[in-house]
């Protein structure tokens, strides 16, 4: 989710329709020739901001993270909810207490959750939350991934940081990342949406930019295919990017006011999922387009 200013957050509705105004940057060259097919999309999900797909004891399901109130206060209004690939919710509420919920990742048993100030870990198989581990200096807990060593990585926007937790200890990965937001984890590099670029660092945390000079901040990062990712802008834009850096506009729905939020692509489900934010839905698409 995107929040540069406090002032921007309280007038988010409207910012929405002024942003409207500003002209995409289209790429010269377009990575690829796609386009997303919309095939659903569900309704009564309070504020959905994140999903992700749990593979757990050969069951696919997703989890939706539903704020469900202001997305800086700690009421305990917050929920993740579980769909399925056909666009049902199969429980709205499936975990309860959480106050403003964002970003989630899993690794093997657990999903973690950004919530504020906060990490929170669930255990999948009781869906009860098992910790509430502070993370120390954050403002805004936002993106989360984890790396195949189970390594978590947590993207603050507000502090221009990106955290790391590792062996159950909390530390900064990254200082000054400006709007730091959404997060990808691959084994030799992590990419970090900040601002209007993507940029990629490797284990060094050497950086090199993946993507750049986009409308608005990128808020989700999800591979597709193998030589490309898709990223949102929270004001209403989906891209496709490659690794060569090209970029590809693939839906824009800035004027109608359509939010999208922390996307996620499933390659078992061959679906987009695509929160909506302040429309209280989440909806799927098919990305129709040339294989690589």
């Amino acid at each position: 989710m995107k929040f540069h200013h406090l002032n921007k957050l309280l007038a988010a509705l409207s910012f929405v329709v002024l942003a409207s105004n500003v002209s995409p940057v289209f790429a010269k060259t377009p990575a690829l020739s796609v386009a997303l097919q919309p095939v659903w999309t569900i309704e009564g999900i309070e504020t959905p901001e994140s999903v992700i797909e749990v593979m757990n004891k050969r069951q696919n399901y997703f989890l939706v993270s539903a704020i469900e109130g202001d997305p800086l206060a700690k009421d305990g209004k917050g929920s993740l909810a579980k769909i399925n690939s056909r666009g049902e919710i199969l429980a709205k509420e499936w975990v309860s207490g959480l106050n403003a919920p964002k970003g989630m990742a899993q690794f093997k048993d657990k999903v973690y959750v950004a919530d504020i100030d906060e990490l929170v870990i669930v255990d999948i198989n009781s869906a009860k939350i098992i910790e509430k581990l502070p993370v120390p200096g954050s403002i805004l807990l936002n993106d989360i991934a984890v790396d195949s060593q189970g390594v978590v990585y947590i993207s603050d926007t507000f502090a221009g940081r990106v955290y790391r937790l590792k062996n159950h200890q909390i530390d900064v990965y990254l200082e000054g990342v400006i709007s730091a937001n959404g997060l990808w984890a691959e084994p030799d590099h992590l990419l970090v949406g900040a601002s209007n670029q993507v940029i990629s660092y490797n284990n060094a945390k050497k950086s090199k930019q993946l993507g750049t000079d986009f409308p608005f901040e990128i808020d989700g990062i999800t591979p597709w295919k193998c030589n490309s990712y898709l990223v949102s802008s929270w004001e209403g834009q989906i891209w496709l990017i490659s690794k060569k850096g090209e970029q590809t506009l693939l839906l824009d729905s800035v004027a109608e006011g359509v939010s999208t939020a922390d996307i996620m692509y499933s390659e078992n489900a061959k679906l987009l999922f695509v929160p909506n934010f302040f429309s209280n839905t989440v909806s799927a698409y098919r990305v129709k387009g040339a294989d690589k």
